[in-house]
């Protein structure tokens, strides 16, 4: 059984246990999955106050979780109830309260074949996202799955949009060389060419407003749920790492930009490290 597949197995036992109610009442990221069937039976809309994340899994179901960063209102709110920092009794930070999971049971849309796509559409409150990884947040014990503490990226979901990702998350676009700056186990690496991401919506969506993921590296950071560490494989004009700095080359394209228009000013840093997750 591949690391997938193991992932998907844990997360439904632990999918199938009611959370605690201490769980229940420090959630502050707000978020609900929503499924084709009810969108089409009108007991769910396209709320444009909300803001909607789509995933596309070309190869049977996923799970993964991301983390909102919080706005100045969240961090005052959570200031001002120290109750409400409480996670397996100890004060954690706010990140602990952030995390929104997708998947594996309450995917959006599934197509038959033997690849089984599965999609999935969360309701989100608008904000910026970062991808902590292929990973499941529990309630007791290490997170099962892979945090990508050491380097992932990060998007704006805006309201009354679907900001879709496509299969961005299933990593077909990298490459043997990308994976290799991310395992020190090469016979874990796929063996299979390289695919550009699919960031397309089903036409079932399609009749919304909705735009692909403008992505941006996201540094490192601690992890909470003790999951096993890693990082994503370099994106192409997003992200790169110098041993194992984040290296923003969204941000160093920026800078450059603005070098030659100003040529009086110097030439753009060769590196702008990601230091802000």
């Amino acid at each position: 059984m591949n690391r997938a597949a193991i992932l998907i197995a844990l997360a439904l036992a632990m999918l199938a246990a009611p959370l605690s109610a201490q769980t229940r009442e420090t959630a502050r990221a707000d978020h609900k999955p929503i499924m084709l069937r009810q969108l089409l039976s009108g007991k769910e809309r396209i709320d444009p106050a909300k803001a909607y994340i789509f995933i596309r899994s070309p190869q049977g179901r996923a799970a993964g979780t991301f983390l909102k960063t919080p706005t100045p209102a969240e961090i005052a709110s959570y200031e001002a109830n120290p109750q409400g920092r409480l996670w397996g009794g100890d004060p954690y930070p706010i990140d602990v309260n952030m995390t929104v999971t997708f998947g594996p049971k309450s995917f959006f849309d599934r197509t038959d074949g033997p690849d089984g796509i599965f999609t999935y559409l969360t309701e989100v409150e608008a904000g910026e996202y970062t991808y902590l990884g292929p990973m499941i947040v529990t309630t007791s014990g290490p997170a099962p799955g892979e945090c990508y503490c050491m380097g992932s990226v990060k998007f704006e979901a805006k309201a009354g949009q679907i900001t879709s990702l496509g299969d961005f998350l299933s990593l077909g676009w990298a490459d043997r060389e990308a994976f290799m700056q991310t395992t020190i186990d090469p016979a874990s690496i796929p063996d299979r060419p390289a695919v550009p991401t699919d960031w397309s919506v089903p036409e079932s969506l399609a009749q919304y407003p909705h735009a692909k993921a403008e992505l941006r590296a996201a540094g490192r950071r601690d992890n909470f749920f003790n999951a096993l560490v890693g990082r994503i494989p370099p994106v192409p004009g997003v992200l790169a790492y110098d041993r194992d700095v984040v290296i923003d080359l969204a941000a160093q394209a920026e800078a450059e930009a603005r070098a030659k228009a100003m040529p009086d000013s110097g030439s753009a840093p060769n590196h702008i490290r990601s230091s802000q997750p």
